[in-house]
């Protein structure tokens, strides 16, 4: 499910106007298959640590389905929204009951589902003989990440060499819009296997994120490094502006870290590995600049895009959006038009148009409830298999939500709901193995003493009654 999740441009069965993901038949026979073991009776070793993190999103997901079908009744024509599925001419329109939010909903419901039952799930220890490996979701990541660079290569040199490429099949679901055409200055913007640049720019550096922090945590493996030099490849591949600035956020994140609160560990490998990266980006620039001069001039256009973001018209245009989604809210008393109403430009606006302030207010609570119990992992081996997943699923559920902050407005692809339920499975292991490894008492409790010390308690030995 991993692995597919990277087609989400193209449909794997296509009913009119709308297409089905690849990933989503993947995701169904995962249900189907974890909920038959359920009705069968299963019960995994962790749920009793697992359901008290999972319930503020469950919470949260039922408010936002709620309002989805009350808000439209009660705010009717009183409210602006952007639609969903929006027409030419794109405009501003009231918020009116429909059945557009349905699917929506129904995306909605299947993630949230799947959260549910992948964070039981892979609480359990496995077969005898055949134990789990939650580590290995990490690695199946990186090859999709390492999948997506690949294809985003291979789009490159169609652009550039003229390479067939299955453009067909890749960008086959009518849902999306698909932009492949686009450019900056000599260079052609690159979407690989996703809608458009910005949505393979932030999928690269979540990557990035993921196998970075990793790395700072002595993962094993050349898998890993390999998949963050291809992520940081792809995301200058993208030339997306929202991949980069992530990327930038990224490594801002890790130097405060470095500095602070992992001073003493961090800080040596940060030196270190910033002068092997600053040798290495001195010869690459040196390669270039003999080989391809013109290029130098389309970097300075990718850099001028980047720092000039703000005074675009499709930057414009976003900030509009987003300023809209933030009046919904007002306009509904802090309470939300509903889920899948309204479409705003980047995260936060667009959930609090969604979700109001009491849905925020649900999410506040879920992040804080997962920080703390990750914080109080720390003092655990981060060699341990546990502490690894959730080193690396923190990590890539960082990097989707600093690019979905920048420029997303939801986050619907069931990657990000398969990595929250590794999260809090892996929480829930790593908490039941310190659990399992607390020193006992080296003495016993003491017995409670007899208020009558010269009485015998009990019934006498035979020798005594004699």
């Amino acid at each position: 499910m991993i692995i597919m999740g990277i087609f989400e441009a193209s449909a794997a069965i296509t009913i009119g106007g709308f297409g089905i993901a690849p990933n989503t038949l993947p995701a169904i026979a995962m249900v189907c298959y974890i909920g038959a073991q359920f009705l069968l009776g299963a019960r995994y070793p962790g749920r009793a640590r697992v359901w008290p993190l999972l319930i503020p999103l469950l919470v949260v997901a039922g408010w936002a389905i709620l309002t989805s079908w009350l808000s439209p009744r009660f705010f009717e024509g009183r409210v602006y929204v952007w639609p969903q599925k929006s027409t030419p001419p794109f405009v501003i329109t009231p918020l009116t009951p429909s059945s557009a939010n349905l699917n929506q909903d129904l995306y909605l419901l299947l993630n949230i589902i799947i959260f549910v039952m992948v964070a039981l799930y892979m609480t359990r220890q496995g077969a005898p003989g055949r134990p789990l490996h939650p580590v290995s979701i990490l690695r199946a990541y990186f090859a999709s990440v390492l999948l997506a660079f690949g294809f985003g290569v291979w789009q490159f040199a169609s652009h550039v060499a003229h390479v067939p490429f299955p453009s067909d099949m890749l960008y086959s679901n009518p849902g999306w819009s698909i932009l492949t055409e686009q450019t900056v200055g000599s260079l052609p913007r690159i979407n690989a296997t996703f809608s458009e640049p910005s949505a393979f720019g932030g999928y690269m550096a979540a990557g990035a994120f993921c196998a970075g922090w990793l790395i700072l945590n002595d993962f094993p493996g050349t898998l890993v490094r390999i998949t963050l030099a291809a992520a940081v490849t792809g995301v200058f591949l993208s030339t997306s502006a929202t991949g980069i600035v992530t990327l930038g956020i990224g490594a801002l994140i890790v130097v405060l870290m470095g500095v602070t609160i992992h001073a003493k560990r961090f800080l040596p490998m940060i030196k270190r590995r910033a002068i092997q990266f600053l040798i290495f980006s001195i010869v690459i620039m040196v390669l270039v600049t003999v080989m391809i001069p013109d290029l130098l001039t389309s970097l300075g256009t990718i850099v001028d895009s980047v720092t000039n973001k703000q005074d675009s018209e499709s930057y414009n245009a976003r900030s509009s959006t987003d300023l809209d989604s933030l009046q919904a809210a007002i306009d509904t008393f802090g309470f939300g038009v509903g889920w899948g109403n309204n479409r705003s430009s980047s995260l936060i606006p667009g959930l609090l148009a969604a979700i109001g302030i009491p849905g925020m207010l649900g999410l506040i609570w879920f992040a804080w409830r997962l920080i703390s119990r990750v914080r109080s992992l720390r003092r655990m081996d981060r060699k341990l298999e546990d502490i690894q997943v959730v080193n690396g699923a923190s990590a890539a559920l960082a990097g989707y939500l600093v690019s979905a902050c920048l420029s997303a407005p939801t986050i619907t692809t069931a990657s990000f709901y398969v990595f929250l339920a590794l999260l809090i499975s892996g929480i829930a292991r790593a908490e039941g193995t310190q659990a399992s490894k607390a020193p006992a008492s080296l003495f016993p409790p003491a017995e409670r003493r007899s208020p009558n010390p010269g009485r015998i308690r009990g019934t006498a030995p035979s020798s005594i009654r004699g």
